[in-house]
């Protein structure tokens, strides 16, 4: 199973907007069956329902690793 909290924490890094990175990280599901259904198991095993699952695993990251919050920006003020 994909590394999820890795893969929602590289696309912050890349696109530097919590919301960006979220839709990037649905559109890479819908695109991808089997990436979607290991989701949907992960999201089961940390208890999240999958429309809040980016944002819960974004405030788990953010209490472990603030430098990468620091750097991002809200859609909004861009």
């Amino acid at each position: 199973m994909p590394d999820f909290p890795s893969i929602i924490e590289q696309l912050l890094t890349e696109f530097g907007c919590a919301d960006i990175a979220e839709s990037e990280f649905f559109r890479n599901l819908n695109e991808d069956v089997q990436l979607r259904d290991e989701f949907r198991q992960w999201c089961d095993e940390m208890g999240y329902r999958e429309k809040e699952a980016f944002q819960k695993c974004c405030n788990d990251l953010s209490d472990t690793s603030e430098s990468i919050f620091d750097t991002l920006s809200d859609y909004d003020e861009q």
